[in-house]
């Protein structure tokens, strides 16, 4: 009860702080976004001192969490959207969209920059994400259900290599690529692209493989299924779903860096989009078609998250014991 409370004060009073430098200090049309916001912390707290007794096991420290997740959130699309649809020559003032125009869009899917960017970004991810599900699955099947020694630690070893700094790679990356004459390729950004999706695909398919119904499995070989009936009894139907998602997660996760592009080619036409919009002075005209590019480059991991969301959500909120 008492840590409802602290929630609750802690939303009410910064809603009360917020909608008074909104009011006071924030022009039209943007204030009314600062009431709004003020308004739902406000209430938010309100809720908080009403609820505090309740038996059930509600966080009002994770309600306020996620509204301001929501804000941070938000607020940089917004601000994204106003920068693409202003009209050439205008400089936003104001975060609420006004005088609206798409053109910016147009741009950004006309220019060949991006196009060929965006092209890079695809289909060194798509290789990427080839090569390694075939390993991640074989690292996965040894993990969860061989009794080998050590196998904690191999996994403890796989989550820092997930947790690793990736850009501080890039400098011996590129000396390597340098001498190997292949810098600047497409192609060359696959092998450097693995030290991201590898061990992301571990991590992932752990958590398939680890609530796979095994038991099924020993029951249909032990029956002396061949490896079509197993590849049909138990493999499609127990680990193929999550494995596809796996895939899934792996590829937009691969579009989306940046790091290695701009570090292992950044002077070069084949950046991958996230570096090229991260480096696009002097690569592309005007900054509506760079945030215009962005919003349209959010698609793709947000239709993956709009159709997959509960099979995304068990992956990621799962851990390896």
């Amino acid at each position: 009860m008492r840590s409802r409370l602290w929630a609750a004060a802690a939303s009410f009073a910064l809603g009360f702080a917020i909608g008074n430098y909104g009011v006071l200090m924030i022009a039209t049309p943007d204030r009314w976004l600062w009431v709004v916001v003020a308004v739902a912390l406000m209430l938010t707290g309100a809720l908080g001192v009403l609820f505090a007794d309740t038996p059930r096991r509600l966080s009002f420290w994770a309600v306020l969490g996620g509204e301001l997740f929501m804000v941070f959130t938000l607020v940089p699309l917004l601000w994204t959207f106003r920068v693409a649809t202003t009209p050439a020559g205008v400089t936003p003032r104001t975060l609420w969209p006004q005088d609206v125009t798409f053109a910016a869009f147009g741009d950004a899917i006309s220019s060949d920059v991006l196009r060929d960017a965006a092209g890079t970004s695809l289909l060194v991810a798509a290789l990427a994400t080839l090569i390694a599900m075939p390993l991640a699955v074989s690292a996965a099947y040894a993990l969860v259900h061989l009794s080998a020694p050590g196998r904690r630690y191999v996994y403890g070893f796989v989550v820092a290599a997930l947790l690793m700094p990736v850009l501080a790679l890039a400098g011996p990356w590129a000396d390597q690529l340098i001498g190997l004459g292949v810098y600047g390729s497409r192609l060359a950004l696959v092998v450097p692209t693995l030290v991201i999706t590898v061990p992301l695909a571990i991590w992932l398919c752990v958590t398939v493989f680890r609530d796979a119904s095994w038991g099924l499995f020993d029951a249909v070989r032990a029956d002396g299924a061949t490896r079509g009936q197993l590849l049909r009894l138990f493999v499609v139907p127990q680990l193929g779903p999550g494995l596809v998602v796996s895939a899934l997660v792996v590829f937009v996760v691969a579009c989306n860096d940046f790091a290695l592009g701009a570090g292992l080619a950044p002077d070069r036409p084949s950046l991958p989009l996230p570096a090229t919009l991260l480096l696009a002075a002097g690569r592309v005209d005007g900054a509506g078609a760079i945030a215009a590019a962005g919003l349209l480059w959010l698609l793709l991991p947000l239709a993956v998250l709009l159709v997959l969301p509960r099979r995304i959500n068990h992956l990621l909120g799962r851990s390896y014991r």
